[in-house]
């Protein structure tokens, strides 16, 4: 993709959703002031993204880290199918690195879909894994600077590589697929562990907000009694006092009536 082109598609795949017919008219306003009208032209024709599409391509403002550990590690996984390594250490640590990145760039995601007003469910967080993680060999740059233009579909180990497999790899080939087969199943497996954690963690949070809630009202009516017999105590002890009082007065007045008069 030429540069200029590229840079027209970031600043569009970056603009918050909600603002993308307004940038996008934006943006072909100036390039039809500088003169580029084809270029206008191709803006101004823009949709909106879908929103799978747009997710992945802010993993490259919110994550850059991960993209990058991201296309590595998918560059490490081609090399090492390439070596010949299909069943070696080196295959298994690239396979390792990848479902790490793309765990982390899940939970990003997460805040991608938050900032679009929704919830990343489990058939948008496939779509998303399923664009990075082809993008990640096909479409590196694009990846890294969010310039992403459509939503794509991993391919399989074979389909990775540039040029067919050398024969010294022809045996090990089988072994790689179902080891890609394995990943995938790894990586379901982690996330649906990963979605009832996240449940689990929100009813657990629900469960201790009622609890805070409850707690919070019994020791406000508790202050609320103590108040009271805090009042009643001193009205009590002004009570006692008064008695004390009168029970003097009373013992004088019969002091004085056992006197014997003068």
């Amino acid at each position: 993709m030429p540069a200029k082109k590229r840079e027209s598609q970031r600043r569009l795949s970056t603009a918050p959703l909600r603002d993308f017919i307004h940038v996008r008219d934006g943006l072909a306003r100036e390039l039809r002031a500088k003169g580029e009208l084809e270029e206008a032209r191709q803006v101004a024709a823009l949709r909106k993204p879908p929103i799978g599409l747009w997710i992945a391509n802010q993993l490259a403002r919110l994550a850059p880290a991960d993209v990058k550990a991201l296309v590595e590690a998918s560059a490490r996984l081609r090399r090492a199918q390439s070596a010949g390594g299909a069943s070696g250490e080196g295959l298994r640590e690239a396979m390792h690195a990848q479902r790490e990145a793309l765990a982390r760039l899940a939970d990003a995601a997460g805040r991608a879909a938050l900032e679009a007003g929704t919830k990343l469910t489990l058939e948008l967080q496939r779509r998303v894994q399923n664009t990075v993680q082809a993008a990640a060999v096909t479409e590196p740059e694009a990846l890294g600077d969010g310039s992403l233009e459509k939503e794509l579909m991993p391919a399989g180990f074979g389909e990775l590589l540039d040029s067919p497999p050398h024969a010294s790899v022809k045996e090990p080939l089988p072994t790689a697929k179902k080891d890609d087969v394995a990943a995938a199943r790894a990586r379901k497996q982690e996330q649906a562990a990963a979605q009832a954690r996240e449940k689990e963690r929100a009813r657990a949070l629900h469960a201790a907000e009622e609890e805070v809630r409850h707690l919070e009202a019994a020791a406000g009516k508790l202050e609320e009694n103590a108040a009271s017999l805090v009042k009643k105590a001193a009205q009590a002890r002004e009570q006692a006092d008064a008695a004390r009082r009168d029970a003097k007065a009373a013992a004088a007045r019969a002091l004085a009536l056992r006197s014997p008069q003068k």
